[in-house]
């Protein structure tokens, strides 16, 4: 483009401007802060970094009309530099753009309350209202290009990252030195407790040029409904299932996690279209934690009933002492051979099943059964004189709630199941 060059009792003026603009960059500074809601958030460092680069817009800018030459590509390289961090702060390419249009509106209006002469005047709306306009365009399309750049690369490398700690995680957790090394790129604390939410969904119907950025929408969306950061979560195609970790709170008990995980994996239900079913694994830290995590959802998932439309979410933690139990054949076989004392009489089963369900009250158990009061004491008596146990025994309970769930494979009790409201 042509650069008009400023003259006469203008370049006075340019030549003040270029060396100060600290009073330009002070309006604009309160500008953004009343009008760009992200920007007041932004730490004191890079508030400095942005107030910096305000200083260096405007310098170059007068100094081009006192020249008459176009920026350097060293002043290009500084303007691609700035896009470049603004990525890796934090700040949105419309919040960039929108401080660069307020820029040229606040350079403007100081070159015109600043010249008095109506000559002059004439010659800053006749030439260089237009130079001002093709400047800041440019500078503008500079900066989304270096911008749209960098977010670009930076996609790729947390693809290549997020590959490489997934990769750790499924076939190589002993190698806490890689994981450690791609949580950290990723900018996730290695040590810091997750959790697995394994997604019984229909997968996005796209070619697979394009099932990246579909999975990305998705984590997305889950993201925004269980107000987490989208980097926080890392997400995996796993047996053609879609695969969340999320961080648990640093500091938060086992149950606390547990908790939020349900509440959490409900959301995500609500939220992301035609969700079946989701299985949540325990809290775990560390490659061989995520790993497990995620056995426990996928087993979770697996152990419940897909017909069971009232259900929706499987924790793990509803299953562990089945799973527990069953990696020891000897418990297997003494739990195995409680329950097959009372198979010889099929109503004892039933009144057993019915009378844990029910949370041991008898009158509910009895009206569940359609039996009288006093047919229920009888059955559970034979039960104590059979198993020489005691039904008011906790420990007996737990026994009997365990033996039952593995024999009808169902969770030991279905009471409480259900994740608390969110």
């Amino acid at each position: 483009m042509t650069i008009p060059r400023l003259h006469g009792r203008l370049i006075d003026l340019g030549q003040q401007l270029a060396r100060d603009p600290s009073h330009i960059v002070a309006r604009l500074n309160e500008r953004l802060e009343s009008t760009e809601p992200g920007y007041a958030a932004l730490s004191a460092h890079v508030k400095q970094d942005v107030r910096e680069f305000m200083h260096f817009s405007a310098s170059l800018w007068f100094r081009t009309v006192l020249d008459g030459l176009p920026p350097t590509e060293a002043d290009w390289a500084t303007v691609d530099a700035c896009a470049r961090r603004r990525v890796h702060q934090g700040v949105s390419l419309g919040a960039v753009l929108h401080a660069c249009r307020l820029g040229s509106r606040e350079l403007w209006v100081e070159l015109l309350h600043a010249t008095s002469h109506a000559e002059d005047r004439h010659a800053l709306l006749d030439v260089f209202s237009v130079y001002l306009l093709d400047y800041f365009d440019d500078l503008a399309q500079r900066i989304a290009s270096a911008y749209l750049d960098e977010q670009f690369q930076r996609a790729r490398w947390r693809d290549a990252s997020r590959h490489q700690l997934l990769n750790v995680i499924l076939s190589f957790p002993d190698d806490e030195v890689a994981f450690r090394r791609a949580a950290e790129a990723l900018g996730i604390e290695p040590t810091a407790p997750y959790t697995c939410l394994v997604l019984d969904m229909p997968l996005p119907d796209t070619s697979p040029a394009h099932l990246e950025g579909e999975l990305d929408r998705l984590v997305l969306a889950a993201s925004r409904a269980v107000e987490l950061p989208a980097d926080a979560v890392v997400r995996a195609l796993y047996r053609d299932r879609l695969v969340f970790w999320m961080p648990a709170l640093r500091g938060d008990s086992v149950l606390a996690a547990d908790r939020s995980m349900r509440r959490r994996a409900m959301l995500i239900h609500k939220t992301l279209p035609g969700i079946r079913r989701v299985g949540i694994g325990l809290t775990n830290t560390g490659p061989h934690g995520w790993a497990e995590s995620l056995a426990e959802a996928s087993r979770a998932l697996q152990a419940g009933a897909p017909g069971d439309h009232h259900q929706a979410i499987f924790p793990y933690a509803d299953i562990v002492l089945n799973e527990s139990v069953m990696r020891s054949p000897a418990a297997l076989r003494y739990l195995d051979a409680v329950v097959e004392r009372l198979s010889h009489d099929p109503d004892l089963l039933l009144t057993l099943s019915t009378f844990l369900h029910e949370g041991q009250h008898r009158k509910r158990t009895a009206e569940r059964l359609e039996i009288h009061t006093n047919t229920l004491n009888y059955r559970l008596s034979r039960m104590e004189d059979i198993l020489g146990a005691s039904l008011a025994d906790a420990t007996w309970l737990a026994r009997l709630q365990v033996a039952l769930a593995l024999r009808t494979g169902s969770t030991p009790s279905t009471q409480g199941s259900q994740p608390p409201d969110a």
